[in-house]
């Protein structure tokens, strides 16, 4: 609690290790068992898999020092928690030190392992699976705070939808984390991928789209900055929010929603300012082409934003106020990012309840009200107490 305000993280972040796929991968895909690097120049876990190295730009100069400009004024912070191998007891003292009652929590480097085109869908199941089971006991730490989120892949949208049922019926995850962008030419509007919104819709938890900017697949957005002069502030300004409005249109406008109606979707840490241009400009195309479409829609792409998503803000996104007069503010989660170094941490909670032109209550409700209905979380069940 913080100020008198209970909040939900809506997506908190682990640093991987190495003993996930040591410890956690089927005896059976271990031939090809992505290969723990260390720390690499950049100040990052990394792998090698299959000879693909993960993150791709790990060992990059033209990351390494802007990376270590971010970092250097909080590494007094995080160098402790880093030797402690970013612990769940490290994450809980976080959270005391913002305020938060409860994280989802979320993957930062595990997505990228299973992010390379070419991967038998087997094996990216299998990586997956790893990572899950090393979440859901990293999470059992304090099952009352620590609610785990379980990722899965489109190699093979079958084996998807098995691994998220697993997850959610076995390993107790909340919700279903996915890469936004394609893999080997497979979109999320695409017919296969049905079978993964009908198990995420039966199984009664958010698909969530969060980006990240160690993508390994061929058609990923900021593929074209790379080599090029000043590639890490372009990579990071655009993968998280460009590949987000663009899995959104194909959620909205692609006519998953219109199949999948009771489907919860949101949209993570790519900010939330573009919000009401994209909605717009989404409308004002439907409504000029979307007569000659194969495929209908029974409402406008906002409307079905508006139904069934949200969308995640910064803490100090200061365009959080155009968005609330322009959409409303039932659609809006937060998150702190923890224990990315770009984030405000130990000052999240108060750099997000210092924000100008919001009200309180609408930050109540995008720290609390809005998380439980997008995780359908019962209030009783989450409030923590002493």
């Amino acid at each position: 609690m913080k100020e008198g305000f209970h909040v939900i993280d809506s997506d908190l972040h682990v640093i991987e290790t190495g003993e996930i796929y040591e410890k956690y991968l089927h005896d059976k895909y271990r031939d090809k068992m992505p290969r723990y690097l260390g720390w690499s120049p950049t100040n990052f876990p990394h792998w090698d898999v299959q000879g693909q190295m993960i993150p791709p730009w790990a060992r990059s100069a033209d990351v390494v020092g802007p990376q270590q400009y971010l970092d250097a004024p909080t590494e007094h912070m995080y160098k402790p928690v880093r030797e402690r191998g970013y612990d769940a007891s490290s994450t809980l003292q976080a959270m005391d030190a913002e305020g938060i009652d409860v994280g989802v929590i979320y993957r930062t480097f595990a997505h990228m392992v299973v992010s390379i085109d070419d991967l038998e869908p087997a094996y990216a199941a299998a990586y997956c699976a790893a990572f899950n089971d090393w979440l859901a006991d990293y999470c059992h730490t304090n099952s009352k705070r620590l609610k785990p989120s379980a990722i899965v892949s489109l190699h093979d949208p079958e084996l998807a939808a098995a691994e998220a049922r697993r997850a959610v019926e076995k390993q107790g995850h909340v919700g279903v984390v996915l890469l936004p962008m394609p893999i080997k030419d497979r979109y999320v509007n695409s017919p296969e991928c049905d079978v993964l919104w009908k198990e995420i819709t039966r199984l009664n938890v958010p698909l969530a789209f969060h980006g990240t900017s160690g993508g390994a697949s061929k058609d990923y957005v900021t593929n074209r900055f790379r080599g090029k002069p000043n590639f890490r502030t372009q990579n990071h300004a655009s993968a998280f929010p460009l590949e987000l409005m663009l899995a959104m249109s194909a959620m909205l406008v692609g006519g998953v929603l219109e199949r999948f109606p009771n489907l919860r979707v949101a949209f993570l840490e790519g900010n939330c300012g573009w919000l009401p241009w994209w909605l717009h400009r989404l409308d004002d195309q439907w409504k000029k082409y979307g007569g000659g479409e194969s495929i209908k829609l029974s409402a406008r792409p906002s409307e079905y934003f508006q139904r069934q998503c949200f969308i995640g803000t910064d803490v100090d996104e200061e365009l959080l106020k155009v968005v609330v007069d322009e959409i409303g503010d039932d659609n809006i989660v937060m998150s702190v990012d923890y224990p990315h170094a770009d984030g405000p941490f130990p000052n999240g909670v108060k750099t997000f309840l210092d924000l100008p032109g919001v009200s309180r209550e609408s930050k109540r409700k995008i720290m609390w009200d809005n998380c439980l209905r997008l995780y359908g979380f019962a209030e009783e069940r989450v409030l923590v107490t002493d």
